[in-house]
């Protein structure tokens, strides 16, 4: 397969001077970069229609607007299941590490990780590994282990709690009622013998 990316990310600074990192000192070509997940998923679009999807697509979590990261991870894992994805992100909580996972992506390298450590992980992620950054690695076994007695649903709700999404937001987003939410939040402290919210965020947040 041919070693090229894409790189989704809304700071043009970061996303070229990556981009041209990459190219400089290793043997990936970029197919080009976008700031938004519109735009993104048109030049994949355009790519597959042309049989020239990238080995590999980067992409950060946060974008301005109302895009989110694990939407567009979704998308994309959907739509071309074939596709790598790595998500590269200041973000570095177990929690948003294991849902990208979840949600499709076959990668994770905090952007505070040395630049060898993404090159490293395209090359794993080409030959079909699963790579989180190591320094992670440990902290989202933790973070499973942690979780394991909990339901899908109580798992959903410790992630919204983990990303500070207030009950009601939280209720909105997963269309239930407020009451259920905290219902949910008491049986989560139960199992895992967590006493707050802020607890909650300081181990795993």
């Amino acid at each position: 397969m041919e070693k090229t990316f894409y790189i989704i990310d809304d700071h043009e600074l970061l996303r070229l001077g990556t981009s041209s990192y990459i190219e400089k000192n290793s043997s990936w070509k970029s197919l080009g970069s976008s700031a938004d997940s519109k735009k993104a998923l048109c030049d994949l679009e355009q790519f597959a229609s042309d049989g020239n999807l990238p080995a590999v697509v980067i992409s950060d979590l946060n974008f301005y607007g109302a895009d989110t990261g694990f939407d567009l991870v979704s998308q994309m894992h959907e739509l071309y299941p074939e596709l790598r994805i790595i998500v590269y992100s200041m973000f570095f909580a177990p929690e948003i590490v294991q849902n990208t996972i979840e949600s499709g992506a076959c990668g994770y390298v905090s952007k505070n990780a040395s630049s060898d450590e993404l090159l490293l992980c395209m090359e794993k992620v080409l030959g079909g590994e699963l790579f989180v950054q190591s320094e992670l690695q440990k902290k989202v076994e933790q973070f499973n282990s942690f979780t394991e007695a909990l339901t899908r649903r109580e798992k959903e709700v410790m992630g919204l709690l983990l990303r500070q999404f207030s009950n009601d937001k939280i209720a909105d987003t997963l269309c239930i009622k407020k009451r259920a939410v905290e219902n949910y939040i008491s049986r989560i402290y139960e199992k895992t013998g967590i006493n707050d919210k802020s607890e909650l965020i300081k181990r795993f947040g």
